[in-house]
């Protein structure tokens, strides 16, 4: 009877996680990046950043794996992974420009003040969130997701939520910005992502790790065989609950995450 290889498919959240909150350096996750990458193990984003903001930070750290967009709005799939010749880009909900002209709709049906980032400049976006012009022009270039400078009431906001689900989508807050986008998150997005490896890799046994640090990524830490929390002092702290198997990094960033990894796979068998 033969055995079948069990190998690591590595879903990380970036902010807080994998790059360090204040500095953006991953430097102490680089030495785990390159085992994993030697054993053969992906590694797959899985944060609120764009497709044009990942795909930068990817080339940085010499990645090739798949990657999930926009708290799971989409998963990108590039040429050459996964059997694939073309990029394609799996879209969970309307895209972009549909989900856009339903905001618009919903807006000016019920009156409600707020500036998508359809409707933002790229001056707009980076006097908003601090970030350079071609940051901002990243963040506009959207997937499956749009983010709103809420400019009205918090019961307004309530009556453009029901609204908005009425259409099945769904909104969420984030730290300046409400989002809407379609019923998905970053553990449905990992979900389908993980049936893609089973197919294309039918003898592999692959054994899913998730690392994040905020509430949003408890849908991927609840889809993973193992959940990595890692510590953020700058948030309040969660319940996890519905984790398979959890592990607490012992500090925050890429250190945490980095002694994490390195103890699971340390006292995981791989390969």
């Amino acid at each position: 009877m033969t055995t079948r290889p069990r190998r690591l498919l590595v879903a990380t959240d970036l902010d807080a996680t994998l790059l360090d909150h204040q500095t953006y350096s991953y430097a102490a996750a680089l030495p785990v990046l390159k085992r994993l990458k030697t054993l053969a193990c992906p590694v797959v984003f899985n944060s609120s950043n764009t497709e044009a903001e990942q795909v930068q930070l990817r080339a940085e750290m010499g990645l090739q794996a798949p990657f999930i967009v926009e708290n799971g709005a989409a998963v990108v799939i590039p040429a050459g992974q996964l059997g694939r010749t073309e990029t394609e880009t799996q879209v969970f909900g309307p895209p972009y420009d549909e989900l856009t002209a339903q905001v618009t709709k919903i807006r000016q049906a019920g009156g409600y003040r707020f500036r998508g980032f359809t409707d933002l400049s790229v001056a707009d976006v980076a006097s908003l969130t601090g970030l350079s012009d071609a940051a901002a022009t990243a963040a506009k270039q959207r997937r499956g997701s749009e983010p709103l400078y809420w400019e009205d009431s918090e019961p307004a906001f309530e009556a453009f939520r029901a609204a908005v689900a009425q259409l099945g989508l769904q909104t969420t807050q984030g730290g300046r910005f409400r989002h809407v986008m379609a019923q998905a998150d970053k553990g449905t997005a990992l979900a389908w992502l993980v049936q893609q490896y089973c197919q294309y890799y039918p003898e592999v046994e692959w054994q899913v790790v998730a690392l994040g640090d905020s509430p949003n990524d408890l849908p991927m830490l609840r889809t993973a065989d193992i959940g990595v929390q890692v510590p953020n002092p700058h948030r309040q702290p969660f319940e996890l609950t519905g984790v398979a198997r959890l592990v607490v990094a012992p500090s925050p960033g890429p250190v945490g995450w980095a002694a994490a990894m390195t103890q699971i796979l340390s006292t995981e068998k791989f390969l």
